[in-house]
């Protein structure tokens, strides 16, 4: 019995590798370009916005760089993975992918693990460009990086299910719709005060403002971490895993 369950874990380790190498030698060309985008806006903000306002104080660099961040992770998750695994459904490759005689959630594991390493060294620049424009200091910690990683593959999962769920047209402006929302409504980068209190409970219930806020108190000592946003974080990595699992299992 031993040997038999040692014999399938061992199955399935292989499978997982097989994917995750399968997954990288198609996105080998494109990993770069994910690393660009994040730090190309997350320079954006923190240069860009910073012009904005006369004077910057200490708590609005701090969300700024904080806001930095989470749109950087957001950007790559929602958008960019959503786009490019919409591309890939209309190129028969979702379609290949329910074919093969693997573990749905392996297929998923070895996209997230993927994505996951494709998009942390924007993060990192994002951290770097906010310490260079507004001196933040940055606190790096093993709780800090397992949030960041739980937030990552949140946003990641949210793309994939857009792209599982929706058709091409729809998925590119549901992501316009999130990012422009998240970059220019969402309290991601300014505080929650200056927002409408009903609005500010709808924002709350969507994981994009509890990730900020968790990068907030994890990186930048701004409060305590609230136990609330990384259940609304797990509620939709959970969800939208759930679905793009659905999606893959299906057999039209």
């Amino acid at each position: 019995m031993e040997t038999i369950k040692t014999h399938e874990k061992n199955s399935m380790l292989k499978e997982l590798l097989a994917l995750i190498k399968w997954s990288l030698l198609r996105h080998k060309s494109l990993l770069p370009v994910f690393t660009l985008t994040q730090a190309f806006l997350s320079v954006a903000i923190v240069y860009g916005l910073a012009l904005l306002i006369p004077n910057v104080d200490e708590k609005t660099a701090i969300y700024l760089s904080s806001g930095a961040t989470a749109l950087g992770i957001i950007a790559v998750g929602c958008v960019l993975a959503a786009q490019i695994v919409s591309t890939a459904k209309q190129d028969g490759i979702v379609s290949y992918q329910r074919t093969l005689p693997v573990l749905r959630v392996n297929i998923l594991v070895a996209d997230f693990i993927i994505w996951g390493m494709a998009s942390l060294p924007g993060v990192f620049m994002s951290f770097l460009a906010a310490y260079l424009r507004f001196g933040v200091k940055i606190n790096f910690s093993f709780k800090g990086i397992i949030i960041l990683i739980l937030i990552q593959l949140c946003m990641i999962s949210i793309g994939f299910t857009l792209a599982y769920w929706l058709s091409p047209n729809v998925v590119g402006l549901a992501t316009q719709v999130i990012m422009i929302g998240g970059l220019l409504f969402s309290p991601i980068t300014y505080p929650t005060d200056r927002l409408p209190s009903l609005l500010v409970r709808f924002f709350e219930i969507l994981p994009f403002v509890p990730s900020s806020n968790l990068i907030r108190s994890m990186f930048y000592d701004q409060g305590i971490v609230n136990i609330y946003n990384i259940i609304v974080i797990c509620f939709w990595l959970v969800l939208t895993m759930l679905l793009s699992l659905v999606s893959l299992s299906r057999r039209d």
